[in-house]
């Protein structure tokens, strides 16, 4: 309408809306709880009705879905235990290494937890580049994608080659290892337990160096290295950690022993 049209008031035949009233039996909900379990659902419904007229209100006890007793989180569960290193040097890098990773060493976060090789760390492999023409790396004895660092104590002389053959034979079969783990804690919040991998690294002695020579640059290069994953588990209440034992879980790869 126009701003100068006159405005007639018209009573209205609907029915006047009516106010909502608050309940007429005030109690806390601790103590509707407790009559609900003695008088029942619809005792208490009618008494916490509305107004007059009005329908009563339905009560109906709800279950609280349990918990899920994950007793923390899989992702944190990285470095069990360890590291503890053999002897070492700056020159000719260290001899050994045992550490127990749990499963968030897997996690998405902590794809690469490590560090690549310092340069002024396990210097010898310098020198051996220098004689030979190159082909030597310093390797990691804990590989770095799992969270071994890139200093002297964790690094070794290794050729190329040796290298190579070092991460086919342990180093993949150890994340393939180390990542049903992580899928376990994935798929079992509720387990009561977690499964981790206790493995070590080192020379062997036996087989010795290639030059007894302390002068020889070959002496700071061993001929063989030993290694061996076994799957352990972590209580998640007590904290303590054993050996898995068998039967492991399905579509577990087999320990490297």
């Amino acid at each position: 309408m126009r701003r100068s049209d006159p405005v007639h008031l018209v009573e209205s035949s609907r029915e006047p809306r009516r106010r909502t009233v608050g309940p007429l039996f005030p109690a806390s909900p601790r103590a509707v709880a407790a009559l609900q379990s003695r008088a029942g659902n619809a005792a208490v419904g009618s008494l916490i009705g509305g107004s007059p007229g009005l329908p009563p209100v339905v009560v109906q006890r709800m279950v609280r879905p349990a918990r899920t007793a994950t007793l923390g989180r899989w992702e944190h569960e990285v470095e069990w235990n360890g590291p503890e290193w053999g002897a070492w040097d700056d020159r000719g890098g260290g001899t050994s290494v045992r550490v127990t990773l749990g499963p968030g060493s897997r996690a998405p976060s902590r794809i690469y937890g490590g560090s690549p090789p310092r340069p002024d760390q396990c210097t010898v492999v310098d020198a051996l580049n220098a004689r030979d023409g190159g082909g030597w790396v310093r390797g990691h004895l804990w590989n770095d994608h799992l969270g071994g660092p890139g200093t002297s104590r964790n690094l070794t002389p290794m050729t190329s080659a040796t290298n190579r053959r070092f991460n086919r034979d342990f180093e993949e079969p150890l994340k393939k290892m180390l990542w049903a783990c992580m899928r376990h804690a994935q798929d079992n919040p509720a387990a009561d337990h977690w499964y981790g991998v206790r493995f070590h690294v080192e020379v062997v002695e036996e087989t010795g160096r290639r030059s007894g020579d302390a002068n020889d640059l070959d002496h700071y290069v061993f001929e063989e290295f030993d290694h061996e994953a076994r799957y352990v588990r972590k209580d998640k209440r007590t904290r303590a950690i054993a050996p898995a034992g068998a039967p492991l879980p399905a579509g577990f790869p087999p320990e490297l022993l």
